[in-house]
């Protein structure tokens, strides 16, 4: 009888071959809730006119008695309209705290389902990348191998291939981005979710790469409170997809931790108009017209960060407009003496705040944004 995971293995290896001749969906022949488990997904497979849930074989936690199971959603037009429609994918808790997203995911698809038989093109969604972290309730992924360590998976695409000695988290990358997305072909945008991490305050945003075509435009269709210019992180989804030219951008919904309705319904109301500007659910109504007369577009995110430990007292809120040399928090000792007074360094606006007061040295206790005429930040800066 063959282990668990040496038949994982084997299974991993038929993905891959499978991938060099004739790319069909994978079935490993395990069924969870009823949901058939894959490790390699075909579009040309997904039944057409219907949204068809999927578990990806993501990866192996410590001893390789736990594999991760990853939801997948495909919603799918009928076939006769697979070559000419586009196809986007919707992503979100790569982040394990940042859990708005998942339910952005969850309603699109929702909606997809009664839909199904009218699309033209396909919808990818993948409602919680990172298991773990969400089991944790924080941001990273947690390796336990010797005394354990934490990895960043928005930092590691497009991961490294797990029959090469992969670690977990890297095995998960690369699965999703090789054996969902298929390395670019099953995606023509992408829609990455986050909120702002565990600690802060901010409020509806994105992150976008403009120098690519269309991404101007998506990041525009969101009509975010502050839109981030930005040449995005190495390794983050974001920025992987927009080096393989896919437009992509990664969108901002507020808090972590904080079920916030009011962001999701605006995420949820731009992925329909994103629908609508791709095809894939069209329209009577034209080309939407964005209305941006809220939106704030700024080259730099500035951190302000703590000089010393102790407590973060904030001045200003999240969308404050601030002047240079302006008090935007205190920091105080457990006496409550004052230890610094943290200013902006310039006029903008104010990106995102503390909520958790407990600060050490280094942390980064408010973001403003603003604009300038420095060459070196014409695609954005993160200061």
């Amino acid at each position: 009888m063959l282990l668990a995971s040496s038949w994982r293995r084997i299974v991993t290896v038929t993905a891959a071959l499978l991938q060099t001749a004739k790319a069909v969906t994978n079935f490993t022949g395990d069924v969870l809730n009823g949901i058939p488990v894959i490790s390699y997904l075909d579009l040309n497979d997904v039944p057409p006119a219907a949204m068809t849930r999927y578990y990806l074989y993501g990866s192996e936690l410590n001893a390789g008695v736990i594999p991760l199971h990853i939801p997948i959603f495909v919603a799918r037009g009928p076939a006769d309209t697979f070559e000419s429609g586009k196809k986007l994918s919707i992503s979100a808790a790569v982040h394990g705290d940042e859990l708005n997203g998942v339910r952005v995911v969850q309603r699109v698809f929702e909606e997809l389902e009664t839909k199904a038989a009218s699309l033209n093109g396909t919808v990818i969604g993948i409602p919680t990348i990172n298991l773990p972290g969400i089991y944790l309730n924080q941001r990273n992924f947690f390796t336990s191998s010797s005394s354990g360590f934490l990895t960043n998976v928005n930092r590691i695409f497009p991961g490294e291939d797990p029959l090469e000695g992969a670690s977990a988290p890297d095995s998960l990358a690369y699965n999703i981005w090789n054996h969902v997305w298929g390395n670019t072909s099953n995606v023509d945008v992408a829609l990455d979710l986050h909120t702002m991490s565990t600690g802060s305050d901010a409020p509806l945003w994105c992150y976008a790469d403009v120098r690519l075509p269309y991404v101007e435009r998506l990041a525009k269709l969101l009509e975010p409170d502050i839109l981030k210019i930005d040449e995005g992180e190495p390794g983050s989804i974001e920025t992987t997809f927009v080096d393989a030219e896919i437009p992509a951008i990664t969108v901002e919904i507020g808090a972590a931790k904080q079920w916030r309705t009011d962001y999701q319904d605006r995420v949820v109301t731009f992925i329909e108009r994103l629908l609508d500007d791709l095809r894939i659910a069209p329209s009577d109504s034209g080309p939407y017209e964005p209305d941006l007369s809220d939106t704030w577009t700024a080259m730099v995110y500035h951190n302000l960060p703590a000089l010393h430990g102790g407590f973060a007292e904030t001045l200003v809120k999240v969308l404050d407009d601030v002047v240079e040399g302006q008090e935007v928090a205190i920091i105080r000792n457990a006496w409550g003496d004052v230890l610094e007074v943290v200013k902006s360094p310039k006029a903008g606006k104010m990106l995102r705040v503390a909520t958790d007061p407990a600060t050490e040295p280094g942390r980064s206790v408010a973001a403003v944004t603003y604009n300038t005429t420095d060459p070196d930040c014409a695609a954005g800066c993160i200061i």
